[in-house]
């Protein structure tokens, strides 16, 4: 018959599911799996009571009862003392005995191991000590083990319809666990998915403050302004390249008498020869920064330099004096004041440039957008990258589900012993 039981089993149990009916599916495997187990636990359990009633009373009589003649003294002395200490465990055990009422397969196999567990602690008692006490009271120990006898076997009749089926009992307790975990990680993927969307707004509202800002530069970029602005800005850029290479300039017409100049700051610091104080501020002023002679009467410097030179005060020699006496020539040759006059004009320059662009508010203004489009952008990118983190989590979750759903459906398949369709994408779109 069992095998019988097993086919239509199967049939009762229905091969076809939604998601939301797992529940309401669980619910009816223990009426298809364990056919008959409510009707046999109800009549068990009151032939059980009967035998707790039937415990208690052995166990009064025990405890009253007197021990049998001619007993050794060492037999009934241990016999007596096992007596009531076998009296104790059987009081604990009808004591708390609770009969259920509901016959469901958790409370069946609760009741059974609690009791199976209590009956074990009941006659935790060695042989010799049974013995003992059986040889006092061979009437009433007869009857308390004979009554645990058929109380074990009652409880193994009890759990008759659950034998062989513990694999699917343990089935049936996990799956609920793994229904709450597919539920959690699609939440969990909802929240994920909907911190995206919000993401995604936030960052399309971003992009648009970018083209609008882009758009304002734009047409800053082309009014007269802005035009007038980069003109003025060009030509300040022109004077300022202007004013380096005259510089440059200036700088290369003593570089040829460099040497010879250090020669002389030396002669003079050493006091071999004693420049005037003009003069020495003057050659001070070459070695460090040429420009600054232009505001200098060069003429005089450079006779006397000519002088000295002339003179043998310097220890020139041969084509490098000759040389030396050449440029300085040269040097007086060349109008210093024109020089002067166009440096100064190109200082002038720059200076009223730099005053009229600074006057100029459309490069604060262009300023001011440029600082708001890098802001909006580093928000942007932080965003974007938030964006793909919560995707990568999405999609982590995503293959835990997968995993979590293969694992709920191999456990249903094995509670039912036969192949089921579960129907994930209804209602939960799981």
């Amino acid at each position: 018959m069992k095998w019988l039981n097993r086919i239509f089993g199967r049939k009762e149990i229905a091969s076809t599911i939604t998601f939301d009916g797992i529940d309401a599916w669980l619910d009816t495997i223990p009426g298809a799996l364990f056919r008959g187990l409510s009707a046999n636990a109800s009549r068990l359990y009151g032939e059980i009571e009967k035998i707790c009633d039937r415990l208690k009373q052995n166990t009064s009589e025990l405890r009253d009862a007197e021990p049998t003649e001619h007993i050794p003294a060492p037999i009934a002395k241990s016999g007596l003392a096992t007596r009531n200490k076998m009296v104790k465990h059987l009081n604990y055990l009808v004591e708390k005995m609770s009969i259920p009422t509901q016959t469901d397969y958790k409370t069946v196999l609760s009741f059974h191991r609690t009791t199976t567990s209590r009956m074990d602690f009941a006659l935790a008692m060695s042989r010799k000590n049974i013995y003992c006490v059986r040889s006092l009271f061979p009437n009433e120990v007869g009857k308390a083990v004979s009554n645990l006898d058929r109380l074990k076997i009652l409880l193994n009749q009890l759990i008759a319809p659950l034998t062989e089926k513990e694999s699917q009992i343990m089935d049936l307790d996990r799956a609920p666990e793994i229904v709450r975990s597919v539920k959690g990680i699609k939440s969990a993927i909802d929240r994920e998915k909907g911190v995206v969307n919000d993401r995604e707004e936030g960052a399309f509202a971003l992009e648009k403050r970018i083209e609008v800002d882009e758009e304002r530069m734009r047409i800053l970029e082309e009014g007269e302004e802005w035009i007038q602005f980069k003109e003025l800005e060009t030509k300040l850029s022109s004077s300022e390249k202007k004013l380096s290479m005259l510089e440059s300039d200036i700088y290369k017409l003593f570089s040829p008498i460099n040497k010879t100049l250090k020669l002389l700051k030396k002669q003079d610091e050493t006091g071999r020869y004693t420049l005037s104080h003009k003069d020495r501020r003057i050659l001070s002023s070459i070695l460090s920064s040429p420009i600054h002679v232009l505001d200098e009467n060069l003429a005089d410097f450079l006779r006397t330099l000519q002088n000295i030179i002339e003179g043998d005060i310097l220890p020139l020699k041969g084509r490098g004096r000759e040389k030396v006496v050449r440029w300085i020539n040269s040097l007086s040759d060349i109008e210093i004041s024109s020089i002067k006059r166009r440096h100064d004009s190109l200082q002038s320059e720059i200076e009223e440039d730099k005053g009229r662009l600074s006057n100029i508010t459309i490069l604060k203004d262009r300023r001011e957008i440029e600082r708001t489009i890098v802001s909006i952008e580093g928000q942007l990118t932080q965003l974007r990258e938030e964006i793909e983190r919560s995707k990568r989590h999405i999609a982590s979750l995503e293959e835990d589900l997968a995993d979590e759903m293969r694992l709920l459906v191999k456990t249903l398949e094995r509670i039912a012993g036969k192949k089921i369709d579960v129907k994930f994408e209804l209602n939960q779109n799981v």
